[in-house]
């Protein structure tokens, strides 16, 4: 999105995608141009809004993921110790199970 000048006049182009190549569209010049262009600026202050609250709100899930992974580590540190300090070990890495008594 960008104004040129050519010959003194200043013309309005848009860029888009086409075919996977930018091509410029031309758009215009003179009051119908400026209009255009205050939209295609409102437009773009839009998404990089809703961008940025997009971000926030990805942060804001980051951050209650990582305190609930942590908590989930804290839970499991203790599940373990309660099941050891009963009598309980792992066997073969995978089923918790009683160790047997001698006797």
């Amino acid at each position: 999105m960008a104004w040129e000048t050519r010959r003194g006049r200043r013309y309005y182009y848009r860029a888009r995608k086409v075919g996977g190549r930018v091509a410029k569209e031309y758009v215009g010049a003179g009051p119908l141009a400026e209009l255009v262009s205050a939209q295609d600026t409102r437009a773009r202050a839009e998404l990089r809004a809703a961008a940025g609250l997009r971000r926030a709100e990805r942060a804001r899930l980051v951050a209650v993921d990582d305190a609930v992974d942590a908590s989930h580590d804290a839970i499991e540190t203790l599940a373990r110790a309660s099941l050891v300090m009963a009598g309980y070990h792992l066997h073969n890495r995978g089923e918790w199970r009683r160790r047997q008594r001698d006797g």
